[in-house]
C-alpha cells in the first residue's frame, strides 16, 4: 500500500486520537501540573515538526536566507529592548516627593500625622 498525500492528515489525526486516549487512561489520576507539562511538550513537538516541514518544503537555500533575515530582526529587537532597559530613569522631583509624603495615609492611631507636623 502506498501512502498518498491526502492520507497524511487522516493518519496524523488518528495518531493524535490514539495518543490522547492512551494519555487519558495512563494519567487518569495525575494532577494539573502533569497535564500542563504534557500540553507544553506537545506544543513544542508540533512546533518542531512544523519547522522541519517548512524547511524541507522551501528548500535549504531559501531557508538559509529566511534564517538570516529572522536573525537580523531578532538582533534589532534585542538592541531596542537593551536600549529601553538601560535608558536612564527620571529622578522624582522634590515637589513630587513632598506631595507623596503629604498624601501618605496615617497609621491606625494617627501617630504618623502627629509626628510629621
Amino acid at each position: 500500500m502506498q501512502i498518498e498525500p491526502w492520507h497524511v492528515p487522516l493518519l496524523v489525526m488518528a495518531g493524535i486520537i490514539v495518543l490522547e486516549l492512551l494519555a487519558v487512561l495512563a494519567l487518569r489520576d495525575a494532577g494539573p501540573a502533569v497535564w500542563q507539562f504534557l500540553r507544553t511538550a506537545g506544543l513544542g513537538t508540533l512546533a518542531l515538526v512544523l519547522l522541519v516541514v517548512v524547511v524541507v518544503s522551501i528548500g535549504p537555500s531559501l531557508a538559509d536566507q529566511l534564517a538570516s533575515v529572522a536573525a537580523a530582526i531578532a538582533g534589532i529587537a534585542a538592541l531596542w529592548l537593551t536600549y529601553r532597559s538601560h535608558r536612564p530613569s527620571a529622578e522624582p522631583s522634590s515637589a513630587a516627593a513632598e506631595a507623596d509624603s503629604d498624601q501618605r495615609p496615617a497609621g491606625e492611631d494617627g501617630r504618623d500625622r502627629q509626628q510629621a507636623t
